[in-house]
């Protein structure tokens, strides 16, 4: 639960190093919580932000963190392919690419 709970920015390449390193740092042959950072932990998935955007009161600011988040999973579910992900997020692949560029988002 806990590598599925993480938001993983930086995607596929985030996740590989994560576990390579566990691997590493450990001789057992099943990797468990304890292998991994306990900052991990506290990281959580897109979804259970939900709260934390909307816990003030502008909207423009709500909408990017929104529209961040959505990109960004919308990246996560496509492994990064940028027309399915423009398609899902019903928004031209133009529109995408400035997104993407605005809200730095790395894939």
């Amino acid at each position: 639960p806990i590598l599925m709970k993480h938001a993983w920015p930086g995607n596929v390449r985030e996740l590989e190093n994560m576990i390579e390193r566990a691997m590493v740092l450990t001789d057992d042959s099943i990797l468990a919580p304890e292998h991994f950072p306990a900052e991990l932990d506290k990281k959580t998935d897109p979804s259970a932000r939900t709260s934390d955007i909307l816990s003030g009161y502008s909207l423009k600011t709500a909408q990017k963190a929104l529209e961040k988040e959505l990109i960004t999973k919308a990246l996560i579910q496509t492994k990064g392919n940028r027309t399915h992900a423009a398609k899902l997020l019903e928004i031209s692949h133009p529109s995408l690419l400035s997104k993407i560029k605005t809200y730095n988002i790395e894939e």
